[in-house]
Parts: C-alpha cells; structure tokens; sequence
C-alpha cells in the first residue's frame, strides 16, 4: 500500500539512528531560538544585540552553505555529522555552564549562534549526501519525505514551544542545559551509526562521466 512506503526507510538501522538524531538536533535548535532570545534580554535588554546574536546564527549559515554542499561531496559524510554535532554540544554546553556560573556574556551568545549557524550549513548537505549511502534508491523520496514533515515541525512548532515552557517555568540557563543536552543525545545517536559500505553516488556519477582530457 502507498500509505505505507513513506515508513520503509524505517527498516534500516541506520536510518533510524539518523533520523532519530536530526529530530533531536532539530528540536534542539528550535528551543535555542527561544532560549537564545531570553538569554539575550536577560544579559542586556537591548534590541541590537538580539539582533546581533541573531544576525550571528543567519550569517554562520549563509556563509557557509555553499562550501557545506561542496565538503558533503567529498568527505566523509558520517565524520561531518558527528564532527557538527559535536561543535554543537561543545557551543551550547558552554552557554549552560558559563550562565549556571553567572559569567555568561553577550559576545558567548553570539559565538555560540554561529557555531549553530555553520554547523547547519555543513549538516544538512552531509545528511542529504549520506542517504544514498545508507538506503536503497527505491527509498531515498520517502526518506525525504520523512525528513521534509519532521523539519518545520519540530524546528519550527513543537522546539520553540517547548522552550517557552521550560524557560518560563525556570530560567535562560536551564533551557540552554537542556538545548546541550538535546545535542549530547543526538550525538551519542550518530556515533553508534556503522560506517556506511559503497561509494558515494555522485563520486559513483562521476566515475561513470567520461572525461574529455581523457577518454
């Protein structure tokens, strides 16, 4: 049955992992929009520099998502994801100590968002290069599929809600425990991944192209 195809990539184990550990990255980064923002006001009550941490997420990932498409062509697509996901633990674990200490400043918001920023550019390409390697191609539209419904909502609805919640009932920092915590568990998730067997499909595509120099 149609219905039941967009749950077939779900068989594989590795897909699993992955799709479990993007849905935790991505809700993750939904509360660090909201966490950021309380964060940002209760440091200084100043609209420029939420829009300047703001800005630092915006131009991590515009900056970088060109060469992010380029590296997820040609390197290891699993060693990105867990080399982003770490960078993320390491940003967002940063915040949650330094403000549990009470030496959170502006400008770590603002590193810390960028970091955010740039991971998202290298992520999602490797991700979306790292499928064909893990799945059949009778699979990869479903895959996407799956990954194109969990994105906005989780991102978007459920990860900024959430961290309404837990901020308002606490405080900035416990939301960026939380955040850091979120990102540990997606982590643990894509290191338990197997090292994906085959060749890549577009190095395959390429090997396969003849060359006009040589050929």
């Amino acid at each position: 049955p149609g219905g039941w195809r967009v749950l077939a990539p779900f068989r594989f184990r590795e897909f699993r992992l992955l799709i479990a550990a993007m849905s935790i990255s991505l809700f993750a980064e939904g509360m660090w929009t909201v966490v950021m923002a309380l964060q940002v006001i209760a440091l200084a009550d100043d609209p420029a520099a939420l829009s300047l941490v703001a800005a630092c997420l915006a131009a991590g990932l515009l900056a970088f998502i060109l060469v992010g498409g380029i590296v997820a062509d040609r390197v290891n697509q699993r060693a990105i994801i867990i080399a982003v996901e770490t960078a993320n633990v390491a940003a967002t674990g940063a915040v949650a100590v330094l403000g549990s200490m009470g030496s959170l400043r502006l400008w770590h918001m603002a590193v810390a968002s960028a970091v955010l920023g740039v991971g998202a550019a290298f992520f999602f390409p490797a991700y979306s290069a790292y499928l064909p390697r893990i799945l059949p191609a009778e699979h990869l539209l479903a895959a996407n599929g799956v990954e194109g419904a969990i994105r906005p909502t989780l991102q978007q609805a459920i990860g900024p809600a959430v961290a309404g919640i837990v901020v308002g009932a606490t405080f900035p920092s416990l939301g960026a425990v939380t955040v850091a915590a979120l990102f540990t568990a997606g982590l643990v998730l894509l290191v338990s991944m197997r090292p994906a067997d085959g060749e890549h499909i577009v190095l395959a595509v390429e090997r396969e192209i003849p060359h006009p120099l040589t050929d």
